[in-house]
Formats: C-alpha cells, sequence, structure tokens
C-alpha cells in the first residue's frame, strides 16, 4: 500500500500522505504540502514537505496541469 494517496476528482487531485496526515485539495496547478521530484519516462516522485515521505507514481495518475509541471 502507498504512502502517499492521490485521488481523482473532477476539479483537480485530492493528495493524501497516510505517514503523517497531511492533505491538500489544490484549487492551481501548484502543490503547497507536496513536491512533484525527480520526472522519469513514465513516473514522478511526489515527497510530502511535512515529514518527506516520497512515493513513485505512474505519470497518468497526475491530471494534464500536474502532467505539464512535472515535465
Amino acid at each position: 500500500m502507498r504512502d502517499i494517496i492521490i485521488i481523482n476528482k473532477v476539479n483537480g487531485l485530492d493528495v493524501i500522505c497516510r505517514h503523517c496526515g497531511n492533505t491538500e485539495s489544490p484549487k492551481t496547478p501548484f502543490f503547497n504540502r507536496f513536491r512533484l521530484e525527480g520526472t522519469g519516462k513514465n513516473s514522478s516522485t511526489v515527497r510530502c514537505l511535512n515529514c518527506q515521505t516520497a512515493v513513485e507514481i505512474p505519470l497518468n495518475e497526475l491530471s494534464s496541469l500536474y502532467y505539464h509541471y512535472a515535465c
């Protein structure tokens, strides 16, 4: 099971860190409590800025706006 969960919604993404409880439901294409790092060809790393927990996720789980900023 992943430490960071990404839930796709109509108005954007909900991002939840299971390790520390940090959550974000952004209304803009920028993360405030999480950071996208090291985007590869098919995956990216999402890091919680509170507890530094990181998880690698497939790029298809990101919305088109986040994908644009990740690449």
